[in-house]
């Protein structure tokens, strides 16, 4: 069974905490995107602000230029996976490194223009892989269809690995995309752009059966 996981991308603390009230009435485990302005022209609300959730399990994905300080937080929040973009610097092993220092979960997320091979020689840091529905940055864009396949790639090569989508679900593609066989998929505007989220988000459990 996939995993539905609502991703929280917003500017502000309010929205946040409106999303998150949602959240709780969903499930136990969310992500939280954070984007700083200058890996991509976005700019979300600061990790800083964000308080440790006991009750809940939180994925950090980190679109960010230089991910040192952002991890640091997102292990003072102990992240269930902490999930760096592979094109974020010219090496992020020693970030990678550091997060599975702490005895915690290191993510990678790869955009649709990365190339597999260079997920190798991190492999064994790597305890998710998030394939990216589109160059990442901003919700709402339309899915690339390549996923479907990097699913099979990425499960070939790193086999027992987390494997999660994230982004381009919507209610045309939604049934597709969760009987393909992620472990997780992240959904942000299906969920949080719904009159009913609660409807929005039992349907999609429908799917992922």
């Amino acid at each position: 069974m996939t995993k539905i996981v609502p991703a929280i991308l917003v500017k502000t603390m309010e929205d946040y905490s409106r999303e998150l009230a949602i959240v709780r009435q969903l499930t136990n485990r969310f992500q939280l995107d954070i984007i700083d302005g200058e890996y991509v022209d976005n700019k979300t609300i600061e990790l800083g602000e964000i308080a440790r959730l006991n009750e809940l399990s939180i994925d950090i994905h980190l679109m960010v230029r230089d991910p040192k300080p952002y991890v640091e937080k997102a292990m003072a929040l102990r992240a269930n996976n902490t999930i760096i973009q592979l094109d974020c610097c010219d090496d992020i092993t020693p970030n990678l490194m550091r997060i599975k220092k702490a005895g915690l979960n290191a993510g990678v997320a790869i955009n649709p223009t990365d190339q597999l091979k260079r997920l190798k020689p991190i492999g064994e840091l790597i305890d998710h892989i998030l394939i990216m529905g589109y160059q990442a940055g901003f919700a709402g864009q339309k899915l690339n269809p390549i996923v479907f396949d990097r699913l099979q790639e990425v499960r070939k090569l790193f086999p027992g690995k987390e494997i999660g989508l994230d982004g381009g679900v919507n209610s045309k593609n939604a049934k597709k995309i969760l009987q393909a066989g992620f472990d997780v998929v992240n959904v942000n505007t299906l969920i949080f752009g719904s009159s009913d989220p609660l409807s929005a988000y039992s349907e999609l459990l429908e799917y992922s059966l």
